[in-house]
């Protein structure tokens, strides 16, 4: 297996998703870094560290996690954190909205990958979630940090932060 990876100076490392046919299931772990994009002048995730790393599960399923370091954020503040639809860009809604998986049932969250996350006294937290299914890799994916917790009604989470591609595998 091999590794891909950009990195930036204050970066944001993420691990995500590599681009693939339509119908390829993942195998293994993936992952991709960055940011490739943030967005505002006084961003928390300037010298942050994170890791996303996503795991097929050998039955269709997936287990995605994400991890924080050195954000500078008041310890106990929650940022919300989803996959989104398409490519990061210049423009923070380049990246389109949340990615919600075709056939999926139940909950809103349920339908999307949602890794809201708690930073402590160090700037630092973590999330992991389950999904029944894999990310669809047919079209480039990402990665958006929100300024807000996730709001459980109607998905929202405030401005994005950063934007990670999901272009990336090991």
């Amino acid at each position: 297996m091999r590794t891909i990876n950009k990195k930036f100076a204050g970066a944001v490392v993420v691990a995500g998703l590599v681009a693939v046919p339509a119908g390829v299931a993942l195998a293994g772990s993936v992952w991709s870094t960055g940011p490739d994009n943030t967005y505002g002048a006084a961003n928390p995730f300037a010298a942050a560290v994170a890791q996303v790393h996503v795991v097929d599960d050998g039955s269709g399923g997936s287990t995605i996690s994400l991890k924080l370091k050195g954000v500078d954020a008041d310890p106990g503040r929650t940022f919300g954190a989803h996959v989104h639809r398409a490519a990061c860009g210049v423009d923070p809604l380049a990246a389109g909205g949340h990615y919600q998986h075709t056939g999926a049932t139940g909950s809103l969250e349920e339908r999307e990958v949602w890794l809201d996350i708690t930073v402590n006294g160090g700037g630092n937290g973590q999330s992991v979630t389950q999904r029944p299914w894999t990310i669809d890799q047919s079209t480039l994916r990402s990665v958006v940090i929100h300024a807000l917790p996730t709001n459980e009604a109607d998905g929202t989470a405030g401005a994005r932060l950063a934007c990670i591609d999901l272009d990336g595998t090991d």
